[in-house]
C-alpha cells in the first residue's frame, strides 16, 4: 500500500481494472440501505445505525458489488473478475471473503440471512436495498458529520467536495503510471518465463506392503497417530459399550498399549510433540472442550488452551502438531452457529489464530494435517453431507487450494511427504487409499489398490520409517424408536428399527404410517428402502444411477419424491415393481416436499424456499428467508424450516399472509435436521444441562419441555433426521452405536520414476 499523503492511500489491485469516471461518480454520489446497515460508497464504509462496521477493502469491495447486483445471482467468476481485476485468485479467497462478510453482518448471530448462496452457481444478496441519490445522500452525510463532530470542518469530510475529487484525481494519475510500470514488470517476467527450462520433476509411485494387526482390544481403537521417529503410536479407543473413551500409546518394544489419560470425558485426536515427548489430545465434556498436553516422561497432563464444545461425530484425528513444535492445528469455531474452521494454537501462550474462512452454508473444515516441512496444512472441507473434498493452504494463511477433482466421501488424510499426499475416499462401496501430487497444476488421483474396506480410513504415515498404521472405524448408525405414549414404561421406550451393517439414517414414516422410507449403504452404495412400520420387511428401491441424497412421501404412500446430488431436478419412482422413474422438475431445488394435497412440491434452493406444481410448472419464490428440511402443517397452512446447517432456529412461513417466524431458537449446532412436526407440535435435539436432550415444543402456549435425555453419542453431523409417525405415538432417530476396530500397520515404499518438464512459456 503506498501512502500519498495524509489520509489517502493507494491501492494497486484496486486501481487495475476500474475506470476513473465511474470511481469519480461512486465516490461521490451513492449511499445503499438495507436492514439497519448503510453502505457510503463515497466514504466506502458501513454502519450499522451510526456505529461503523470494520471491513477490508476487499470485504467491502464484495459487499458493494453484491449490493449493486442484489436483483439478481452473480457467479463466482464475475465476482472474482470484480474484486481482483487483472489477477488470478483461488475461489477460497472469494468464500472467505463472503464468510469474513457474513460475520460482519451478524448472520450467525441474528439468524437472518442477507448473502445466499446457490450451489455451482454464485451468491445474491437477498436483503431489500434502497439507493439513496446524490443529492440526498450529500445532505445525509451533512447531517451525520453534524451530529457526530463539533471540530472537523464539513468541507473535509463531505464525500462530494471537490477536494476530495482532486485527492482521488491524483490517487488516479498515480495509479495509472504505477500500472505501466507494472505492465513493463509483468511483461518482463513473461519473458524471462518463456525462456527459461525447468528441471527435472520426481513423480513417485507409492505402494503398501504386508499388512500386519498392531492394536487389538475389546472395543474400537482409532485415529493412529505416529510418533516422527516411527517408535511410537499413539490412539484414540472406545469401549464396546460406547460408555467410555481413552488416549493410549505403545511403543515398538512392548507387548500391550499403555493408557494415558483418566476421568470423565470423550478423549479423542491424539499426536505427538517432534520429539516425541508429549502428547496432544483433546478432552470433551457436556460444557466444554479443551487440548491437553501429556508429558510422556513425568506422566503429567496440562491444559492448553479452551474450544467451543462441539461433537458431530467425526472420527477422524481433529488435531495436529507443527513440525516445528511451535504450534498446534485444530478445528474450532467462534460461536455455535459457526462452520469449523482452521485454528493454529501456539504452545507458548495458547494463543488462537484463525487459519481458514468457510462459508457459512458448508459444514467446515477437519482433519488438519502439517506438511513435513511445514509451510502447508493438509485438510478435509465438509461442504454438504457426504460431500467432501481436500484442500491445501499455507500455514501462513490465505489462498486455498482445492485438490480434488470431485466431491466424494472422505474419512482422512496425511502426507507421504512435501509433495504427495494420501486420502482415504468411498468409491463404489469401498475406501481406498488414493495419492496426490501437490506441485501438480491439475492434481490426477492415483489408487493405492492394495488397501480396501468398507469403512471409513483413519491413518498415519511415518515418513522416517516408511509405515503407515491405519484402522477402519465409524459408530454404527442405526435407526431407532421410542415411544412418546406415556403408558409405555421409561425401560421399553427405545426399540431398534432398522439395523444393519451398513449406515442407516434419514427415516421418514409414511402419511398412512404403514411404512418407512430411510437411505441405507448396506449394498455397498446409498440408496432408497422401504420396510414396514416396525423395521420388517426392507426392500432397496431403485433410483437407476442417480444418488439420492434427500427424500419425502408421496401424500397416497405409494410413491416417494427425491433429489439427487448427481443431477439437478425432483425425481419420483413408484413403488410398484418395475415402475419407470419419472422427473417431476428441472428446478434446481433440493430437499423436495409433497403438500398435503398433493398439488404442489415444496423446495430449497440455497435458503430460497420454492414451491413447484405437482403436475409441472416453473418454480415460484415463497422466501429468501428458509432452509431444509420443510414441513407442512396438516390443515396446509404452515410450513416449517430450519436453515444454515449450523444454525439454531426453526421457522414458520404462513402460507395465506405470506409472514415468517421463529418458533424454535435451541437446536444443537449441525443437527439442523433433529426435528420433526407433530400436529400441536415440534418434536426436537436440543442442550440440557452441556448434554443432548429429546425436547418439544409446544406451538400453542410456547412451552418446551425435555422428553428424555439421547443415549449415547451422537451420529455423524448432519446423519440425523427425526419422523414422528401420524398418529403421534412413535418416533424415530438415527443413534450411533458402537462399533469395534483394530489398528494394523503396513510397509509402504515408494518406485521413483523421472519425467522431463515441458517448457513454460
Amino acid at each position: 500500500m503506498l501512502q500519498l499523503e495524509r489520509g489517502c492511500k493507494f491501492d494497486l489491485s484496486r486501481m487495475m481494472g476500474f475506470d476513473l469516471p465511474g470511481m469519480l461518480r461512486d465516490s461521490a454520489t451513492m449511499l445503499f440501505k438495507f436492514d439497519n446497515y448503510t453502505l457510503d460508497v463515497g466514504e466506502r464504509v458501513l454502519k450499522r445505525h451510526d456505529k461503523t462496521v470494520a471491513l477490508t477493502p476487499k470485504v467491502f469491495d464484495t459487499l458493494l458489488f453484491l449490493v449493486k447486483n442484489h436483483d439478481r445471482v452473480v457467479s463466482k467468476d464475475e465476482l472474482l473478475r470484480a474484486i481482483w481485476p487483472g489477477h488470478f485468485v483461488e475461489e477460497s479467497n472469494l468464500t472467505q471473503n463472503v464468510s469474513v462478510l457474513r460475520r460482519a453482518l451478524g448472520e450467525s448471530a441474528s439468524g437472518k440471512k442477507y448473502i445466499a448462496t446457490f450451489s455451482g452457481r454464485g451468491y445474491r444478496f437477498v436483503e431489500q436495498v434502497t439507493a439513496v441519490e446524490p443529492e440526498a445522500a450529500a445532505a445525509e452525510r451533512s447531517g451525520r458529520i453534524l451530529r457526530n463532530s463539533t471540530t472537523a470542518p464539513l468541507t473535509e469530510t463531505h464525500g462530494a467536495h471537490p477536494a476530495a475529487l482532486q485527492r482521488l484525481a491524483v490517487i488516479a494519475t498515480c495509479g495509472l503510471l504505477m500500472l505501466a510500470a507494472s505492465v513493463f514488470i509483468l511483461l518482463g517476467i513473461r519473458k524471462g518465463r518463456s525462456s527459461t527450462r525447468l528441471p527435472a520433476e520426481s513423480a513417485a509411485s507409492l505402494q503398501i506392503g504386508a499388512i500386519r494387526t498392531m492394536v487389538r482390544m475389546a472395543g474400537a481403537q482409532y485415529q493412529p497417530n505416529w510418533s516422527r521417529d516411527g517408535r511410537q503410536l499413539a490412539f484414540a479407543y472406545s469401549a464396546p459399550d460406547g460408555a467410555q473413551s481413552a488416549i493410549y500409546m505403545q511403543t515398538l518394544e512392548q507387548m500391550h498399549p499403555r493408557r494415558i489419560t483418566a476421568g470423565p470425558g470423550e478423549f479423542t485426536s491424539p499426536v505427538f510433540s517432534p520429539n516425541g515427548r508429549s502428547l496432544a489430545f483433546l478432552r470433551l465434556r457436556p460444557n466444554s472442550a479443551e487440548i491437553l498436553i501429556y508429558d510422556t516422561e513425568s506422566g503429567k497432563t496440562r491444559k492448553l488452551v479452551s474450544l467451543l464444545p462441539h461433537q458431530y461425530g467425526l472420527s477422524c484425528r481433529q488435531l495436529d502438531w507443527s513440525p516445528s513444535g511451535n504450534f498446534l492445528v485444530v478445528d474450532d469455531k467462534d460461536s455455535p452457529s459457526d462452520p469449523l474452521s482452521l485454528y493454529l494454537v501456539f504452545l507458548s501462550n495458547g494463543a488462537k489464530v484463525r487459519l481458514t474462512y468457510p462459508d457459512m452454508d458448508i459444514l467446515g473444515d477437519t482433519a488438519p494435517r502439517f506438511s513435513p516441512d511445514g509451510k502447508q496444512v493438509l485438510f478435509i472441507r465438509m461442504k454438504y453431507q457426504y460431500e467432501y473434498d481436500v484442500f491445501v493452504v499455507p500455514v501462513t494463511g490465505g489462498a486455498q487450494r482445492r485438490l480434488t477433482a470431485e466431491p466424494g466421501i472422505l474419512s482422512d488424510v496425511d502426507w507421504a511427504d512435501n509433495t504427495r499426499v494420501l486420502y482415504s475416499e468411498d468409491r463404489d462401496g469401498e475406501f481406498r487409499m488414493w495419492q496426490l501430487d501437490v506441485q501438480s497444476p491439475r492434481p490426477q488421483a492415483v489408487p493405492l489398490s492394495t488397501l480396501a474396506t468398507d469403512m471409513p480410513l483413519q491413518f498415519s504415515i511415518s515418513p522416517k520409517m516408511g509405515k503407515i498404521a491405519f484402522a477402519g472405524y465409524r459408530p454404527d448408525l442405526n435407526i431407532w424408536s421410542y415411544a412418546l405414549s406415556t403408558s409405555t414404561p421409561s425401560s421399553l421406550r427405545w426399540k431398534p428399527v432398522i439395523r444393519t451393517p451398513g449406515q442407516d439414517i434419514t427415516p421418514i414414516f409414511s402419511p398412512d404410517g404403514t411404512a418407512i422410507a430411510f437411505r441405507s449403504d448396506v449394498s455397498g452404495k446409498f440408496q432408497i428402502w422401504v420396510s414396514r412400520a416396525d423395521g420388517s420387511n426392507a426392500i432397496p428401491v431403485s433410483t437407476g444411477s442417480l444418488f439420492p441424497s434427500v427424500i419425502s412421501w408421496a401424500p397416497d404412500s405409494r410413491s416417494i419424491v427425491f433429489s439427487s446430488s448427481t443431477a439437478p431436478g425432483i425425481y419420483k419412482v413408484l413403488l410398484a415393481a418395475n415402475s419407470p422413474l419419472q422427473k417431476l422438475s428441472d428446478a434446481r431445488i433440493s430437499h423436495p416436499l409433497y403438500s398435503v394435497d398433493g398439488k404442489w412440491i415444496f423446495g430449497d434452493s440455497g435458503g430460497f424456499l420454492y414451491r413447484v406444481p405437482a403436475a409441472g410448472g416453473a418454480p415460484e419464490l415463497l422466501t429468501f428467508q428458509a432452509g431444509d428440511p420443510i414441513r407442512q402443517s396438516a390443515d396446509g397452512r404452515y410450513l416449517f424450516f430450519s436453515h444454515q446447517r449450523m444454525d439454531t432456529t426453526i421457522s414458520r412461513f404462513d402460507l395465506v399472509t405470506r409472514q415468517q417466524e421463529v418458533v424454535v431458537r435451541s437446536l444443537i449446532p449441525g443437527y439442523h435436521d433433529a426435528w420433526a412436526l407433530m400436529n400441536d407440535g415440534i418434536v426436537f435435539l436440543t442442550e440440557q444441562g452441556g448434554k443432548p436432550v429429546i425436547a418439544f415444543h409446544d406451538l400453542k402456549t410456547g412451552a418446551t419441555r425435555v422428553v428424555c435425555a439421547f443415549p449415547g453419542p451422537l451420529p455423524m453431523i448432519a446423519t440425523s433426521g427425526f419422523s414422528v409417525s401420524p398418529d403421534g405415538k412413535t418416533l424415530l432417530v438415527v443413534r450411533a452405536d458402537p462399533a469395534s476396530a483394530d489398528i494394523r500397520t503396513a510397509s509402504l515404499t515408494s518406485s521413483q520414476q523421472y519425467t522431463l518438464a515441458s517448457d513454460q512459456r
